[in-house]
């Protein structure tokens, strides 16, 4: 099977399951195909140029709204508060600390119309502040960086690997993704929903090794690091002060709605079920 995903931790599951041998001893023979974001993902699940992709639950319920038969077939990094690896930095000069202190001001994301893009809204709306009177900017996270410690941006939203380093230019004033729940699903592993019923015993399989890649990850921040380190090329230092996904075990539909009901809100679709999503 073709498995499409991001070389970040919260999408590392692939890479943990193949690199960690739980795939071939499942008797799965996957090719990992690596992609820089979920929109492209979504687009090359629904396009058959791979069989499943591990990407944001934004783009899967953008593309569910528009139609596209895509269903959830195994869970993938999971937000918790105990650990939160997003956060919203602002200049180390800035005084702003809540929602009511953006008004008129310029906030970077790493990808407009994404989850933390929705997450720092509803951050702001939550704290005192308006969102729609925020501008927000599309930034690359390392740009982001540089820009707060110009005093060229007013906040930054950022996320794992670039918290840790964050913290030597600016100040982190909110875990953002509070906002939208104490825990949910930021990625999740999907198929079409043909692809799902043509290959039951593939799909119980691939459940099953996804399930213990879980377990073991969640455990085991030692060996991941060094798979990370392969495959995301990031170095021993960052792994060992960042802040590390936590892996569902399990698809759980209140893990999920929050999620399409935060897209719903700020993305413009309309809402549903996430019993729609979870393939049975």
């Amino acid at each position: 099977m073709r498995i499409s995903t991001t070389p970040v931790d919260s999408s590392a599951e692939p890479y943990y399951a193949v690199d960690g041998g739980f795939a071939k001893a499942a008797g799965l023979n996957v090719e990992l195909v690596p992609s820089q974001n979920g929109a492209a993902i979504a687009a090359a699940v629904a396009s058959g140029a791979v069989d499943i992709g591990n990407g944001n639950l934004v783009s899967v319920a953008i593309a569910h709204a528009k139609g596209i038969p895509f269903v959830l077939i195994a869970p993938g990094g999971l937000y918790s508060a105990k650990t939160p690896s997003t956060q919203l930095f602002v200049p180390k000069s800035s005084s702003a600390r809540s929602g009511r202190d953006f008004v008129g001001k310029t906030v970077a994301i790493n990808t407009l119309g994404g989850l933390p893009h929705y997450a720092a809204q509803a951050w702001i709306d939550k704290t005192g502040g308006r969102a729609d009177a925020t501008k927000f900017i599309e930034m690359g996270s390392a740009d982001m960086l540089v820009a707060l410690q110009q005093n060229r941006i007013d906040a930054a939203a950022l996320v794992e690997p670039f918290v840790s380093s964050a913290r030597a230019v600016g100040t982190s004033i909110a875990a953002f993704f509070d906002a939208v729940a104490p825990a949910f699903l930021i990625t999740a592993h999907f198929t079409t929903l043909e692809w799902a019923r043509s290959h039951p015993d593939v799909v119980r399989r691939f459940q099953d090794t996804i399930a213990k890649t879980a377990a073991w990850a969640n455990k085991n921040h030692e060996q991941t690091g060094e798979i990370l380190v392969k495959y995301a090329k990031l170095n021993q230092d960052t792994i060992r002060t960042m802040l590390r996904t936590v892996f569902a075990e399990r698809l759980e539909a209140t893990q999920i709605q929050p999620v399409i009901d935060l897209t719903a809100k700020y993305g413009g679709i309309a809402p549903f079920s996430a019993e729609q999503l979870i393939f049975r």
